[in-house]
Protein backbone atom coordinates (compact mmCIF):
# COMPACT_ATOMS: atom_id res chain seq x y z
CA UNK A 1 0.00 0.00 0.00
CA UNK A 2 1.37 3.19 -1.22
CA UNK A 3 0.70 6.32 0.88
CA UNK A 4 1.94 9.72 0.49
CA UNK A 5 1.15 10.72 3.99
CA UNK A 6 -0.90 9.40 7.05
CA UNK A 7 -1.46 11.16 9.88
CA UNK A 8 -0.07 10.21 13.19
CA UNK A 9 -2.59 8.84 15.66
CA UNK A 10 -2.41 11.07 18.66
CA UNK A 11 -4.63 11.85 21.08
CA UNK A 12 -5.98 14.52 19.70
CA UNK A 13 -5.82 12.35 16.30
CA UNK A 14 -7.88 9.86 17.99
CA UNK A 15 -10.85 11.63 19.22
CA UNK A 16 -11.59 13.35 16.13
CA UNK A 17 -11.06 10.51 14.06
CA UNK A 18 -14.16 9.14 16.92
CA UNK A 19 -16.37 11.88 15.83
CA UNK A 20 -15.70 11.74 12.39
CA UNK A 21 -16.65 7.72 12.68
CA UNK A 22 -20.17 6.85 11.33
CA UNK A 23 -20.93 5.20 13.90
CA UNK A 24 -20.53 8.03 16.44
CA UNK A 25 -23.68 9.77 16.29
CA UNK A 26 -22.62 12.65 15.71
CA UNK A 27 -23.79 15.50 13.04
CA UNK A 28 -23.80 18.90 12.23
CA UNK A 29 -21.73 21.59 13.85
CA UNK A 30 -19.61 19.22 15.74
CA UNK A 31 -18.92 17.19 13.05
CA UNK A 32 -17.77 19.93 10.71
CA UNK A 33 -15.49 21.19 13.25
CA UNK A 34 -13.77 17.72 13.79
CA UNK A 35 -13.29 17.85 9.39
CA UNK A 36 -11.72 20.95 9.25
CA UNK A 37 -9.44 19.95 12.43
CA UNK A 38 -8.43 17.27 10.90
CA UNK A 39 -7.56 19.10 7.78
CA UNK A 40 -5.37 21.77 9.74
CA UNK A 41 -3.19 18.77 11.35
CA UNK A 42 -3.07 16.85 7.57
CA UNK A 43 -1.91 19.86 6.47
CA UNK A 44 0.97 21.05 8.58
CA UNK A 45 2.43 17.48 6.50
CA UNK A 46 1.80 18.92 3.34
CA UNK A 47 4.89 20.10 1.70
CA UNK A 48 4.05 22.40 -1.13
CA UNK A 49 4.18 26.07 -1.99
CA UNK A 50 1.17 27.74 -0.85
CA UNK A 51 1.28 30.40 -3.67
CA UNK A 52 1.41 27.44 -6.48
CA UNK A 53 -0.98 25.64 -4.72
CA UNK A 54 -4.94 25.04 -5.51
CA UNK A 55 -7.16 23.00 -2.35
CA UNK A 56 -9.96 21.88 -4.49
CA UNK A 57 -13.17 21.01 -1.98
CA UNK A 58 -15.40 18.02 -3.57
CA UNK A 59 -18.85 19.47 -3.19
CA UNK A 60 -20.24 18.80 -0.65
CA UNK A 61 -18.82 16.23 1.60
CA UNK A 62 -14.99 17.71 1.18
CA UNK A 63 -15.78 21.44 2.01
CA UNK A 64 -15.08 21.07 5.92
CA UNK A 65 -11.61 19.00 5.47
CA UNK A 66 -10.61 21.16 2.68
CA UNK A 67 -11.36 24.16 4.69
CA UNK A 68 -8.95 22.69 7.80
CA UNK A 69 -6.55 22.16 4.88
CA UNK A 70 -6.65 25.75 3.53
CA UNK A 71 -6.54 27.73 6.24
CA UNK A 72 -3.44 25.98 7.84
CA UNK A 73 -1.65 25.87 4.15
CA UNK A 74 -2.57 29.69 3.19
CA UNK A 75 -3.33 28.74 -0.67
CA UNK A 76 -6.00 28.82 -3.03
CA UNK A 77 -8.95 27.25 -2.60
CA UNK A 78 -11.65 26.00 -5.17
CA UNK A 79 -14.86 24.14 -5.06
CA UNK A 80 -15.47 21.25 -7.27
CA UNK A 81 -19.28 19.59 -7.61
CA UNK A 82 -18.62 16.11 -9.70
CA UNK A 83 -22.24 15.76 -10.27
CA UNK A 84 -22.48 19.23 -12.62
CA UNK A 85 -19.86 19.17 -15.15
CA UNK A 86 -16.45 18.72 -15.88
CA UNK A 87 -13.71 19.15 -13.97
CA UNK A 88 -11.70 22.55 -14.90
CA UNK A 89 -8.04 22.23 -13.22
CA UNK A 90 -6.83 25.08 -11.61
CA UNK A 91 -3.46 27.17 -13.23
CA UNK A 92 -1.46 26.44 -10.05
CA UNK A 93 1.80 23.55 -10.27
CA UNK A 94 0.02 22.29 -7.21
CA UNK A 95 -3.26 20.95 -6.80
CA UNK A 96 -5.11 18.97 -4.22
CA UNK A 97 -8.36 17.39 -4.47
CA UNK A 98 -10.03 17.32 -1.31
CA UNK A 99 -12.69 14.49 -0.28
CA UNK A 100 -14.23 13.53 3.45
CA UNK A 101 -14.85 9.48 2.30
CA UNK A 102 -13.10 7.85 -1.02
CA UNK A 103 -15.11 4.64 -0.70
CA UNK A 104 -13.77 3.35 -4.62
CA UNK A 105 -11.61 6.56 -5.66
CA UNK A 106 -13.75 6.55 -9.21
CA UNK A 107 -14.56 10.01 -8.83
CA UNK A 108 -11.19 11.19 -8.59
CA UNK A 109 -8.70 9.06 -9.85
CA UNK A 110 -9.09 10.33 -13.66
CA UNK A 111 -8.47 13.68 -12.51
CA UNK A 112 -4.93 12.86 -11.31
CA UNK A 113 -1.81 14.09 -13.00
CA UNK A 114 2.10 14.29 -12.19
CA UNK A 115 0.88 17.57 -10.03
CA UNK A 116 -1.88 16.58 -8.61
CA UNK A 117 -2.86 15.19 -4.84
CA UNK A 118 -5.67 13.83 -2.91
CA UNK A 119 -6.14 14.26 0.45
CA UNK A 120 -9.11 12.33 2.61
CA UNK A 121 -10.65 12.04 5.89
CA UNK A 122 -11.26 8.28 5.60
CA UNK A 123 -10.08 6.12 2.37
CA UNK A 124 -10.90 2.56 1.41
CA UNK A 125 -7.94 0.01 1.64
CA UNK A 126 -9.23 -0.85 -2.10
CA UNK A 127 -9.23 2.62 -3.07
CA UNK A 128 -5.59 3.09 -2.09
CA UNK A 129 -3.38 1.66 -4.62
CA UNK A 130 -5.28 4.28 -7.23
CA UNK A 131 -3.47 7.00 -6.17
CA UNK A 132 -0.07 5.43 -5.56
CA UNK A 133 1.95 8.11 -3.88
CA UNK A 134 -0.05 10.89 -4.38
CA UNK A 135 -2.12 10.31 -0.92
CA UNK A 136 -2.73 12.32 2.04
CA UNK A 137 -5.34 11.02 4.72
CA UNK A 138 -6.29 10.46 8.11
CA UNK A 139 -7.05 6.57 8.19
CA UNK A 140 -6.98 3.91 5.73
CA UNK A 141 -10.54 1.93 6.64
CA UNK A 142 -11.42 -2.14 5.13
CA UNK A 143 -14.88 -0.80 5.92
CA UNK A 144 -17.32 0.11 2.79
CA UNK A 145 -20.53 0.69 2.67
CA UNK A 146 -23.57 2.86 0.44
CA UNK A 147 -24.20 6.01 1.96
CA UNK A 148 -27.92 6.75 3.03
CA UNK A 149 -30.03 8.81 5.29
CA UNK A 150 -30.04 6.10 7.60
CA UNK A 151 -28.39 6.55 11.39
CA UNK A 152 -26.76 3.64 12.05
CA UNK A 153 -25.23 1.08 9.43
CA UNK A 154 -26.73 -1.66 8.82
CA UNK A 155 -25.20 -4.22 6.27
CA UNK A 156 -24.39 -2.20 3.19
CA UNK A 157 -25.67 0.87 4.33
CA UNK A 158 -24.78 3.42 7.01
CA UNK A 159 -24.87 7.02 7.33
CA UNK A 160 -24.42 9.70 4.70
CA UNK A 161 -20.89 11.40 5.79
CA UNK A 162 -22.30 14.56 3.81
CA UNK A 163 -25.47 14.13 5.13
CA UNK A 164 -24.16 14.40 8.52
CA UNK A 165 -21.81 17.44 8.04
CA UNK A 166 -25.01 19.44 6.97
CA UNK A 167 -27.11 17.80 10.00
CA UNK A 168 -29.41 16.47 7.82
CA UNK A 169 -29.70 12.72 9.63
Amino acid sequence: MLILFELNKTKEVEELIAITKSDSGISGPELAKAHIRLGELLAENIDLEPADTTVVALLRGGIFFAQGIYFKLGCKFEVYDPKQGEFKRPTTKNVILVDSVINTGKTIVNLIDDDVKVASCVINDKAVPLFEEKLYTVRVSTNSFVGSAVKTQKGNKGPDTTMRLFNQL
